[in-house]
Order: C-alpha cells, then sequence, then structure tokens
C-alpha cells in the first residue's frame, strides 16, 4: 500500500513512547535534584556534577518533549539518554569510580530506540564499551561479573523485543485487514482519505474504484451464505492479482471493495477498472457466475471535497448497475 496516511496504530506507538520518555524524564529530573543535592552536602564533587549534567539532560529533553511533535520528541529522549550513559562510562573512568551500575540502563533505551536486530547490536557494543571502561578500575573477576549479569539482561531484552514487534505485527496486520476478504479494511479506507485531504505533501490527487458484485443476493440465496463469503474471498483474490503491487484493495462493506489509486487519471484509472472487470468475469468461481460492476470518480486537490468525490463514484457504481451490470461507468469532476 503506498504510504499515504499515518495510521491509528503508529500515532497509538507514539503517543505511548512518549507519555514512558515524559514521565521518566520527570522522574530523572526529580531524582538528579537529589542525588545532586546529598552528593554537594557530603562533599563528593564529582558524583555531584554527575547528577547536575543529568539534571540538565532530563530538563532539556522535557521541553522536547513539550515543544516537538510527539515522535521527535520521543526519538530525542531516548537518544538523549543513550548518548548520556555512554559519557557517563567515561566520566567514571576519568574520576576513577566505576560506573557498570549506569549500564543496566542502556539496553532499555536501545529496545524503545530501535529494532530489535539493530537494539542488539547496540546492546552488545554497548557491553563490550561498558567493560573496558571498567577493567582499570576493578578486579578482573568484577568485571567478568559485570559482564555476565549485562548479558543476561541483553538476552532478556532481545527476547523481549523481538515478541514484542512480532505481536505489534500481528496485531497490526489483523487491525488493517478484513478478516474475510483478506482485503485492507473500512478503517484503513477512511483513514487513507483523511491522510489524503489534509497532507498537502501527498499525492496531488486520486480516483476511486468503488465494486460491487453484481446480484449478489442471488448468490446468497440460492448457494448459502457460506458459498457467499466463499464468493467474496475468491473475488477478493481475483482483484488483488490483478491490480499491480502499489494499489490498496479495501473491503468497502459487505460484498462492496474499493480501491484508490493514487496520481492517476481517470483514463488510467478507468484501464484498470476495465482490467479488474474482466479478470472476475474470466475468473472460475466454482461454478457460480460471478461479475462486477464498478463506478469512478476522481478527486483533484481544490477541486471540491473528497466526500463528493465519492458521492459521484457512488451514483456511478449505480449506473452501471442500472445499465446491465458488468460494465465500467466513469463520473468525471464537474467545475
Amino acid at each position: 500500500m503506498p504510504n499515504l496516511r499515518r495510521d491509528s496504530f503508529t500515532q497509538l506507538r507514539e503517543l505511548m513512547r512518549w507519555r514512558v520518555a515524559m514521565v521518566l524524564s520527570v522522574l530523572i529530573f526529580a531524582l538528579m535534584i537529589v542525588l545532586g543535592t546529598i552528593n554537594t552536602q557530603l562533599g563528593l564533587a564529582d558524583t555531584a556534577l554527575l547528577a547536575w549534567i543529568s539534571l540538565a539532560v532530563a530538563g532539556g529533553c522535557i521541553l522536547a518533549l513539550a515543544l516537538l511533535p510527539k515522535h521527535l520528541g520521543g526519538t530525542v529522549f531516548f537518544v538523549s539518554i543513550g548518548a548520556l550513559l555512554v559519557g557517563v562510562m567515561v566520566f567514571g573512568l576519568h574520576h576513577d569510580r566505576p560506573m557498570q551500575h549506569w549500564a543496566y540502563i542502556f539496553p532499555p533505551v536501545l529496545v524503545f530506540l530501535v529494532s530489535s536486530r539493530v537494539a542488539l547490536a547496540g546492546m552488545l557494543a554497548f557491553g563490550v564499551y561498558a567493560s573496558a571502561m571498567l577493567a582499570p578500575l576493578v578486579p578482573a573477576i568484577d568485571v567478568v561479573r559485570f559482564s555476565s549479569g549485562y548479558g543476561l539482561l541483553v538476552c532478556f531484552m532481545f527476547t523481549y523485543a523481538l515478541l514484542q514487534e512480532r505481536a505489534a505485527k500481528m496485531l497490526r496486520y489483523h487491525s488493517d485487514h478484513d478478516a474475510l476478504s483478506n482485503c485492507l479494511n473500512r478503517r484503513t479506507f477512511n483513514e487513507a482519505v483523511e491522510q489524503l485531504a489534509g497532507n498537502r505533501s501527498t499525492a496531488a490527487g486520486c480516483v476511486f474504484l468503488l465494486i460491487d458484485i453484481d446480484h449478489f443476493k442471488a448468490i446468497n440465496d440460492r448457494h448459502g451464505h457460506l458459498a457467499g463469503d466463499r464468493i467474496i474471498t475468491l473475488v477478493a483474490a481475483e482483484l488483488g492479482r490483478a491490480l499491480e503491487a502499489d494499489m490498496p484493495l479495501f473491503r468497502y462493506g459487505g460484498e462492496e471493495f474499493s480501491v484508490l489509486l493514487a496520481d492517476h487519471d481517470l483514463a488510467q484509472a478507468t484501464a484498470t477498472a476495465e482490467r479488474l472487470r474482466a479478470a472476475v468475469a474470466a475468473a472460475d468461481f466454482q461454478g457460480v457466475p460471478v461479475t462486477i460492476s464498478i463506478g469512478l470518480a476522481a478527486w483533484r486537490r481544490g477541486e471540491g471535497s473528497i466526500t463528493a468525490a465519492l458521492d459521484r463514484a457512488d451514483r456511478a457504481l449505480y449506473e452501471a448497475k442500472r445499465g446491465g451490470r458488468n460494465r465500467v461507468v466513469a463520473d468525471a469532476p464537474t467545475a
């Protein structure tokens, strides 16, 4: 499917990551105030300095999260914390203080920031780096203990991230697709239309194809509803084979389908519609004669609303039905 929309799944993920980042930023900010104050009172100037640096980073992250778009603000937070943790290891070496306890924060940060496999490479690289920073400061056995504990954490975090990615992919697929026809569903169609209408950086326009299976009620009445469901599935598969890879097919409702052709003119879209009609008419549906009717309407930015274009496509579909079915009718926009 072309990148016409920022779907609700992505928006929810970004919102949840932003909320986690904001909560962590506030907690780190408050904690660093306490640690900075305590270390200053105890005369531990170096660790107090580290707390104040961390406080400044957390404060900057809070500002970024408040002022930037949510997806960008979340990224700024996790990148900043990752960079801080890399710097903490050098800080500890410079001040002769082992800082291995900070290293255990790094794997969860990477899991929020990048994909599981990239995170695994980053976690392993950071583990080697942290061990090298720790080696001059503690006995070798302590380096081994740190490396073992850190390695176990990496295993758990990578397993969690991999399972989370696969579960999210499955949930996203079922959220976007119709269970019967395996097409993209009506909600996904509505989101694509909203994105197309609201984002001026996307396509300048499109052509809508509304597709209806002819005499579907008669098919249900004659062969039963299970056979009707099978016909919907088979028609969807036939349409999918006839469409090019970048042409999304949606189940519009009942026995209706829709296709959204971005940056196509009406002539190109009509040729595509004729190809779809002919493919279904020529297909074998296990002895059941099946044809489709298609209505088309073009929409261009500045030439009326998308809702009006969909209404015109619906009227064109009605004309195709009234004209004898198994045909394509196109309705061009009016000025």
